[in-house]
């Protein structure tokens, strides 16, 4: 019998496979040595699978790779139009909750900025002046100051925050527009603020 020598040991060659969960669906794709942690899900595959791995899953027995089944072709067109109002309500509240331009500023309208512009407006509404301690301007969201030195001059702060809400309620209804025009779900899809 004759006796190997170290060198006539073949050396481990790198070859290609893809790696699978639990599920069977496939998580990786390579051409390498066996990584120890890939020892116990991996599938030898060719090229032109390794390649296109992405449209493969492990079979059944763990042995083999199958073709993904497709997706359904039926999508359901309402739903995805109930999806896309609601988040169109949510762009609008969003909108309608962060800034509004004045004088050539941004003025932040977030909750609680939006709740000092209301105290101040309902100040003036009850009293017909600004109330103890008002100081005369307001902070824009770059932190400099925008003078509202009379109530008319925030009346006309107040005039552009609610021109940027009209201005966002017409966005809104414009996107519902196209949306209830979509035929597909492409053009649903296709619908952004």
């Amino acid at each position: 019998m004759d006796s190997q020598t170290i060198t006539d040991i073949p050396e481990p060659q790198p070859f290609g496979y893809v790696t699978y969960d639990d599920a069977g669906m496939l998580v990786g794709s390579y051409f390498q040595l066996l990584l120890p942690e890939h020892a116990a899900n991996h599938i030898a595959v060719d090229e032109e699978t390794r390649a296109n791995w992405y449209a493969y899953r492990a079979n059944d027995a763990r042995d083999g790779v199958e073709l993904t089944p497709a997706a359904p072709a039926s999508v359901d067109l309402v739903e995805m139009k109930a999806a896309k109002n609601a988040a169109i309500n949510a762009w609008r509240a969003t909108a309608n909750q962060t800034t509004f331009p004045h004088a050539g500023k941004l003025i932040a309208c977030d909750a609680l900025s939006r709740s000092d512009i209301d105290g101040v407006a309902n100040n003036i509404a009850l009293f017909g002046v600004f109330p103890d301690g008002f100081p005369g301007a307001w902070k824009a969201v770059d932190n400099t100051m925008i003078p509202l030195a009379d109530v008319d001059a925030f009346r006309s702060m107040y005039a552009s925050m609610t021109a940027q809400g009209t201005e966002n309620f017409n966005h809104a209804q414009a996107l519902k527009a196209q949306l209830a025009a979509a035929s597909t779900p492409e053009e649903v899809a296709a619908i952004e603020w």
